[in-house]
């Protein structure tokens, strides 16, 4: 199977502004650019994909990675991991995890980097040996069982904005579409050295949310993957 495909960007979502500088598109329709509300309505419109099926397909894609890095033995768990407290599920290469609130990290802005976050990322950090705590692709559903966003790092939430007070683009438009965040639980995959190889986390964010529209999984942040 060729897998480079689904590392390619979609360059619909990017446009060239007045300084020649390559920008994602917004989800505020200024100057009436309206792609990716667009295209959020049309997905919700579209039937979700089974909850498990969703998971399958990105164990699935995890799993040629494994095979193309040279890792010929699949990674099968099935096996109790504690979170606060409480317990989730290790399937696979990936962690279902059930009814957590997640702290949103801080970032300084002097250091240029993010100087606290949540501690149970340190934990699936310890668990899985990754090289950062940050180094996540997480799913986040909506009540109607839609895919809503396929995104990365240590800043799994449902909020409205962000602690600098901007408004977050997924929820932006899963509230446009008349649907609201499934809080009750959020699927991750842990991006271990076997998966990454010489890829980046942001890579395997867009190779995940490409894999599932290739399985015609709707996403109702559709192009969201691709920044």
């Amino acid at each position: 199977m060729d897998l480079e495909k689904y590392f390619q960007k979609n360059e619909d979502v990017f446009y060239i502004n007045n300084r020649g500088e390559k920008k994602f598109r917004g989800v505020h329709k200024y100057y009436g650019d309206t792609l990716r509300n667009d295209e959020a309505r049309k997905q919700s419109n579209l039937s979700p994909a089974q909850i498990c099926k969703v998971f399958s397909y990105v164990n699935e894609f995890i799993e040629l990675l494994r095979t193309a890095n040279g890792y010929f033995e699949k990674n099968v768990r099935f096996e109790p991991f504690v979170l606060d407290n409480t317990i989730h599920t290790i399937m696979d290469n990936g962690i279902l995890t059930m009814g957590l609130k997640w702290n949103a990290p801080i970032y300084d802005c002097r250091k240029q980097k993010y100087v606290e976050w949540d501690y149970k990322y340190d934990i699936i950090k310890n668990k899985f040996n990754l090289s950062n705590p940050s180094d996540i692709v997480w799913i986040k559903f909506t009540t109607k069982g839609h895919v809503g966003v396929v995104a990365k790092s240590f800043d799994i939430n449902f909020d409205r904005k962000t602690r600098e007070g901007r408004p977050i683009s997924s929820t932006v438009l899963v509230e446009e579409v008349g649907e609201a965040w499934d809080k009750s639980f959020v699927m991750i995959f842990p991006m271990t050295s076997e998966i990454l190889s010489n890829r980046s986390v942001g890579e395997l964010e867009l190779g995940i949310g490409n894999y599932l529209i290739d399985k015609k999984v709707p996403i109702i942040d559709f192009y969201s993957h691709n920044n």
